[in-house]
């Protein structure tokens, strides 16, 4: 069954416990037009392949640590860092512990060519 999206005025809370913590490894919060809020887990040693999206995004780490790879290198995150990243940048990420975090997309219109 789906996690319902948020509502405008509802509320969610995001720290699950421990024995739920991999039942639901990611589930979007809302989408609305112009945003999408995610909510992910990742157990330690799983990893997110590089990829990209079209729009900016942010990725704030709510617990454990999170190894985002970028073409630049590296950037290791530990509870309450926040990341930006530009639109169309490749990236993976690497649970280095139990990791828990927030990605926001800024949703930009695609232009058909």
């Amino acid at each position: 069954m789906a996690t319902p999206h948020l509502r405008s005025g509802e509320m969610t809370n995001l720290i699950a416990p421990d024995e739920q913590f991999l039942m639901l490894p990611a589930h979007a919060l809302f989408k609305d037009t112009h945003l999408e809020v995610i909510h992910m887990n990742l157990a330690e040693g799983k990893s997110l392949p590089s990829h990209q999206v079209n729009g900016p995004i942010t990725i704030q780490c709510l617990s454990g640590d999170l190894q985002v790879g970028l073409e630049a290198g590296n950037k290791t995150m530990r509870a309450d860092d926040l990341l930006y990243l530009a639109a169309d940048l490749p990236h993976a990420m690497l649970a280095v512990t139990n990791a828990s975090f927030l990605v926001t997309i800024v949703l930009l219109k695609t232009v058909a060519r």
